[in-house]
C-alpha cells in the first residue's frame, strides 16, 4: 500500500506520551490520525469515521485492546487492527486465533510500526 494522506488511523493508548508519540510517527508517515486515551471513545469514533486501521495498546482500563479488537471486528468490518503491548505472547494465546490482527512488542521500531499499519491484518 502506498501511504495516502487520506488513510484514517485511530491510535488508542492510556499512556498519553505513548499515544501521542505513535500518532506523531504515523502523521509524519502521511496518515491522518485521531488519538484517544481510552478505548470506548475510540470505538465510538471508529463507528463515525470508518478508519483504515486502529493501533491500540493492550493493557488499558475499562476495555483492553483485545476487547476493542473484538468489538471492531463486529462493528467496523474491514478495519485493520494493530495491538502494541509489552505482553505480545499472552495476547496471542488469549485470543486463541479468534481475531485477525497484528501484535507488536513494545518498544516498537518506527519502521516496523509503519509497515504493520500499512499491511495490518
Amino acid at each position: 500500500m502506498t501511504i495516502n494522506t487520506k488513510s484514517r488511523i485511530i491510535v488508542v493508548d492510556d499512556d498519553k506520551a505513548v499515544a501521542d508519540t505513535i500518532a506523531l510517527v504515523l502523521r509524519h508517515a502521511g496518515f491522518q490520525v485521531s488519538t484517544f486515551y481510552e478505548a470506548l471513545p475510540a470505538a465510538q469514533h471508529a463507528l463515525e469515521s470508518s478508519p483504515y486501521a486502529v493501533v491500540t495498546d493492550y493493557s488499558m482500563p475499562k476495555m483492553n485492546g483485545l476487547a476493542l479488537a473484538a468489538w471492531l471486528r463486529d462493528n467496523c468490518p474491514g478495519c485493520k487492527i494493530v495491538i502494541v503491548s509489552g505482553e505480545a505472547v499472552p495476547i496471542e494465546k488469549e485470543s486463541k486465533g479468534a481475531l485477525n490482527f497484528t501484535v507488536l512488542q513494545k518498544p516498537v521500531d518506527v519502521r516496523v510500526l509503519i509497515a504493520a499499519v500499512q499491511g495490518a491484518s
